[in-house]
C-alpha cells in the first residue's frame, strides 16, 4: 500500500469507528470515556505527588531527621494504595470501553458484510478484501484495542511532560557554565532543554530504524490471515481430501504457506530487535543521565540530595512523556496494519455496494412486473472487470411456466441464474420480478446450518415458528422419512447427510415455503434418478403455480417443464436462442402466450 492510501485509510478508519460516540451507544461511549480521562488525570497527580515525596524523603535521609520517616513511610502507602486503586479503576473503564467499542463496530461491519449480500459478492471481485472474516474477528480487535491504549497514553504522556516540566523547571533552575573565552554563561531551563533534546534525538532514532516495520507487520498480518484461512479449508474439505488422497498435496500447500509466513516475520523481526536495542540502551542510560547532570549543582551545594532525586524523578517522568512514540512504535505499526487491513475490507464493501469510479455496480436493473410473469429485458450480464458473459437476452417466463436453461459449460448459466436472484449486479438492462412475489433458491450445495434437524429443514425462518407436523411432512415430501425421528438432534448435520440428503433438505424447505418463484441451480445433481422424479411429480402436483426456473445438465428432467431456453456461444459471445417447447399443457400454453402478449404491450421483446 503506497504511503497516501495508507494515510487515507488510516484517516477512513479513524472517520468510522469515531461513530461509536454518535451512534446508539453515544451514551455508554461517553461515559466510559469520561472515566477514563478522569483516572487519567489523578494518575498523573498521584505521580506527581510521589515525586514530591522522593524530595522529602532524601532530604530526610540527608538531613538524618529519623523521626520524619514514619509520617513519610505512611504517606508513601497511602500514595501506594491510591495509586493502585487509580489505576486498578483505569483498567476496568478502559477494557470495557475496548469492548464496547470493538463490539459496536464489529456488528457494523457485520451488518455491511451481510447486507445486500455483500458477502457473497466480495468473493466475485478483486481487491484487498480477502478473509474478511478474519479482518472482522482479529484485525477489529488490534485495531480498537491498541487505539485506546495510544489515547491513554498520549493523554498521559502530554499531562506528565506539562506537570514535571514544571517540576524541572522550577526545582532544576538554570545552569552557570564557565568558560575561559566568554565568562560564566547561564542557561535558563537547561533540565528541560536537555530532557527534549534527548527525547527528540532517540524518538528520530527510532523511527529511521523502525521504519520498515509497519509495512512487515502488514505484511505478517496478511500471511497469518492466509495460513488460518489455508488451515480451515482443509478441515472443512475433510472428507474430499481424504478419498481423494491429497494430504501431500494440502501439506505442500500449508508448508508454502508457513514459508511464506516465516518469511514476513524475518522481517518483522530484523526491526523489531533494531528498535529493541534502542529502547533497553535508553532505559538503562536514563535514570543516569540526569544525576550526571546535576551531580554538579549538588556538589556545590546548590541541590538538596532530595532536590536532586526530585529532578532525577522528574527528568524520566519528562522522557517517559516524550519517549511515548518510541515505547510504542511496534504496537503503531502492529495497529496501522490492522487499520489498513480493516478499511481494506471496508473498501471492498463499498465497492460492492456503491460501485467503483470505472465501472458502475448495480446496473442490472431488478424492477417489480407488470404482471405475474418475469421479464428479461436487453439483459446484459458482465464480470466486474467489464468483460461481458453473456450478450443482451430478452426472455418472458410465465406464473406458473417451467422453463429449464441450458447450455454447456461456461456459457453463464448459473451466472443468469446469480442475476435473478440479484447476486450480480455487473452489466446492463432489467429484471422485472413478481411484484411481493416469493422467491426462492436451491443451490446444489445447500446450506445446512448449525443446530437440530429442525432448524436446518425451518432455515432461514425460526423453527419455533413453523409446527413440528408440518416439518414433518415436509421430510415425508422429500424422502426423507428415516430422519423424522432425529428431528430435534442437534448435529454436524452438513457431515452427518449425503449430498442426497442434503440436497433434499433443500426440498423440504420448498415443500414448506411454497414459494411462487423457485429457481434450482444443479439442484437435483446428488439424487438417484427415481428419487429426483418423485419429487419432481411432487412439484407438479402440489405446487402447480408455482413458477419453476431449472439449470441442469441431465436430460431426464427435461419433461418436468414446459420448454427449454439455451445459452449458446457464437463469435459475438453468448447469446440465448429460440426456446423448444415440449410436454406443454394447453394452460400452460394459455399462460405463456398471455405473459407474451401482456410483454409486447409494454414494449417487451420475448423469446
Amino acid at each position: 500500500m503506497r504511503a497516501g492510501e495508507a494515510e487515507a485509510s488510516r484517516r477512513g478508519f479513524v472517520k468510522l469507528a469515531s461513530g461509536f460516540w454518535s451512534g446508539p451507544q453515544r451514551v455508554r461511549a461517553w461515559a466510559l470515556t469520561s472515566g477514563v480521562l478522569g483516572f487519567v488525570i489523578l494518575n498523573v497527580v498521584v505521580a506527581y505527588y510521589l515525586t514530591v515525596w522522593n524530595k522529602s524523603f532524601f532530604d530526610t535521609l540527608e538531613q538524618k531527621q529519623l523521626g520524619e520517616l514514619p509520617p513519610l513511610v505512611t504517606l508513601f502507602a497511602a500514595l501506594v494504595v491510591a495509586g493502585a486503586l487509580v489505576n486498578g479503576a483505569l483498567v476496568l473503564c478502559r477494557m470495557h470501553l475496548q469492548l464496547s467499542w470493538r463490539r459496536w463496530l464489529s456488528e457494523e461491519l457485520v451488518a455491511r458484510w451481510l447486507d445486500d449480500r455483500s458477502y457473497y459478492k466480495l468473493g466475485i471481485v478483486e481487491g484487498d478484501h480477502d478473509n474478511p472474516q478474519f479482518r472482522i474477528a482479529d484485525d477489529v480487535r488490534l485495531a480498537i484495542e491498541p487505539l485506546v491504549d495510544f489515547a491513554i497514553g498520549l493523554l498521559n504522556a502530554i499531562l506528565s511532560a506539562f506537570a514535571f516540566l514544571i517540576v524541572l523547571w522550577a526545582v532544576g533552575g538554570a545552569l552557570t557554565v564557565s568558560t575561559s573565552w566568554t565568562g560564566d554563561v547561564r542557561v535558563p531551563g537547561f533540565f528541560v532543554l536537555t530532557a527534549a533534546l534527548y527525547a527528540l534525538i532517540m524518538s528520530l532514532l527510532t523511527v529511521f530504524v523502525g521504519r520498515r516495520l509497519i509495512d512487515d507487520v502488514e505484511m505478517k498480518n496478511g500471511k497469518e490471515a492466509d495460513l488460518r484461512f489455508e488451515l480451515t479449508r482443509i478441515k472443512e474439505s475433510a472428507e474430499s481430501i481424504a478419498l481423494i488422497g491429497g494430504e501431500a498435496n494440502e501439506r505442500a500447500g500449508v508448508s508454502a504457506a508457513y514459508q511464506l509466513l516465516a518469511q514476513a516475520w524475518s522481517g518483522v523481526i530484523q526491526s523489531m530487535a533494531r528498535i529493541t536495542l534502542m529502547t533497553n540502551a535508553s532505559n538503562v542510560i536514563l535514570p543516569i543521565v540526569c544525576l550526571l547532570l546535576g551531580a554538579p549543582k549538588y556538589m556545590s551545594g546548590e541541590f538538596t540530595l532530595g532536590q536532586l532525586m526530585q529532578v532525577s524523578a522528574a527528568f524520566v517522568q519528562v522522557q517517559l512523556a516524550f519517549n511515548w512514540i518510541m515505547d510504542n512504535f511496534i504496537r503503531l505499526a502492529e495497529w496501522r496494519a490492522s487499520a489498513n487491513r480493516v478499511m481494506g475490507l471496508v473498501s471492498g464493501l463499498d465497492y460492492v455496494t456503491h460501485g467503483a469510479d470505472n465501472h458502475a455496480l448495480s446496473s442490472i436493473r431488478i424492477s417489480d412486473s407488470p404482471d405475474d410473469a418475469i421479464h428479461l429485458i436487453d439483459l446484459r450480464i458482465e464480470r466486474d472487470d467489464g468483460v461481458v458473459v453473456i450478450e443482451e437476452a430478452d426472455v418472458v417466463i410465465g406464473r406458473g411456466e417451467s422453463v429449464m436453461i441450458a447450455g454447456e459449460s461456461g456459457t453463464g448459466k448459473s451466472t443468469l441464474i446469480r442475476a435473478v436472484a440479484g447476486l450480480w449486479p455487473w452489466g446492463s438492462g432489467e429484471i422485472r420480478l413478481p411484484k411481493n412475489a416469493s422467491i426462492m433458491f436451491v443451490p446444489q450445495r445447500p446450506y445446512i446450518p448449525l443446530g437440530s434437524l429442525r432448524e436446518a429443514v425451518a432455515y432461514p425462518a425460526p423453527a419455533d415458528s413453523i409446527k413440528k407436523e408440518d416439518v414433518t411432512a415436509a421430510l415425508r415430501r422429500a424422502h426423507l422419512e428415516h430422519l423424522i425421528e432425529r428431528l430435534d438432534d442437534v448435529d454436524r448435520w452438513d457431515q452427518t447427510l449425503s449430498g442426497g440428503e442434503q440436497q433434499r433438505i433443500a426440498f423440504a424447505r420448498v415443500f414448506l415455503s411454497k414459494p411462487d418463484i423457485l429457481v434450482m441451480d444443479e439442484a437435483t445433481s446428488a439424487l438417484d434418478v427415481e428419487t429426483q422424479r418423485a419429487l419432481m411429480e411432487s412439484f407438479r402436483s402440489e405446487l402447480s403455480e408455482m413458477t419453476l426456473i431449472s439449470v441442469s445438465h441431465r436430460p431426464e428432467l427435461e419433461e418436468y417443464h414446459a420448454r427449454t431456453v439455451t445459452l449458446r456461444r457464437e463469435e459475438a459471445g453468448v447469446r440465448l436462442v429460440a426456446p423448444a417447447y415440449f410436454h406443454e399443457t394447453v394452460w400452460a400454453r394459455w399462460r405463456r402466450a398471455l405473459a407474451i402478449l401482456g410483454a409486447r404491450q409494454i414494449g417487451d421483446r420475448p423469446v
